[in-house]
């Protein structure tokens, strides 16, 4: 039981995060994916399917890659698009991705993004 509360508080500790994150400057929105859950915040909600495709489609194709080149799990990425760009992570056994304009620093938010 207590294991199940330390998971539970970590996940929100998650969440707490990407709601602190998604208030910065420059940050579009952000998909949160457990096993059974999904939390998806973007600030335009008529463009949700587009970045839900985007993500889905950036962790498939990070994991075929990892797998066809033999080089482990895939943990961190970062898809630039012309415009924006996307921080994939795997935390805790669930997908984030965040949104954000290019001109964000991604690996300051992928550091604020990580729980030990």
């Amino acid at each position: 039981m207590l294991e199940q509360n330390v998971k539970v508080e970590k996940i929100e500790s998650l969440q707490e995060k990407l709601q602190d994150i998604k208030n910065q400057e420059g940050i579009i929105g952000y998909i949160l994916r457990g096993p059974k859950t999904a939390a998806i915040d973007i600030k335009d909600p008529t463009k949700i399917i587009e970045y839900a495709s985007l993500s889905s489609a950036a962790f498939e194709v990070s994991n075929d890659i990892a797998k066809n080149m033999e080089t482990g799990e895939v943990y961190d990425l970062v898809v630039e698009t012309e415009n924006t760009k996307v921080l994939c992570m795997i935390v805790k056994n669930h997908r984030v991705s965040v949104f954000m304009e290019k001109s964000v620093k991604h690996n300051l938010v992928c550091n604020d993004l990580k729980i030990s």
